[in-house]
C-alpha cells in the first residue's frame, strides 16, 4: 500500500532530480531535453484526444506549443540557411499543434511528432561530434 506522504516524498525527490539534471546539463543536452519533453506532451495529448479528455489535450498541446516557440525563438537566423529551414519546420509543427487543438484530431499531432523526432535525432547525431 502506498501512503500519500510516501508518494509526496517520491515526487519531491523526482522533482529535485529533474531540477538537478537541468541545472547541470550542457546547452546541447538542454535542447535534447526540450525535444523529449515536447514529444512526451504530444504523446500524452494524443491519449487525451482519444479518451475525449479535451481539457487535458489542450493542456498538453499548449505545453508542446510553448516548447516549440522557445526552440524557434532560440534560432539565430543570421548564421545561415539551416536556421531558416528549422524555423520553417518549427512553424509547421506549431501550426499542426494548433490545428490538432482546434479540431481535436490526433493526425496533426502525429505529423508534428514525426518532424520533431527527426529534428531531435539529427540534433543528437550532430552533437556526437562535440561530446
Amino acid at each position: 500500500m502506498t501512503y500519500p506522504a510516501n508518494a509526496g516524498n517520491r515526487q519531491k525527490a523526482l522533482n529535485a532530480y529533474r531540477q538537478s539534471s537541468v541545472e547541470t546539463a550542457s546547452p546541447a543536452e538542454l535542447v535534447t531535453m526540450l525535444f523529449n519533453v515536447c514529444l512526451r506532451n504530444m504523446r500524452e495529448a494524443i491519449k487525451c484526444i482519444e479518451a475525449k479528455d479535451y481539457a487535458g489535450a489542450n493542456e498538453k498541446l499548449v505545453r508542446a506549443q510553448e516548447i516549440v516557440d522557445e526552440l524557434r525563438a532560440a534560432l539565430d537566423l543570421s548564421v545561415g540557411d539551416l536556421a531558416g529551414r528549422l524555423y520553417s519546420l518549427y512553424n509547421f509543427v506549431y501550426s499542426c499543434l494548433i490545428k490538432a487543438n482546434i479540431r481535436k484530431q490526433t493526425g496533426p499531432v502525429r505529423d508534428a511528432m514525426e518532424v520533431i523526432t527527426q529534428i531531435r535525432d539529427a540534433w543528437q547525431e550532430a552533437m556526437k561530434g562535440y561530446g
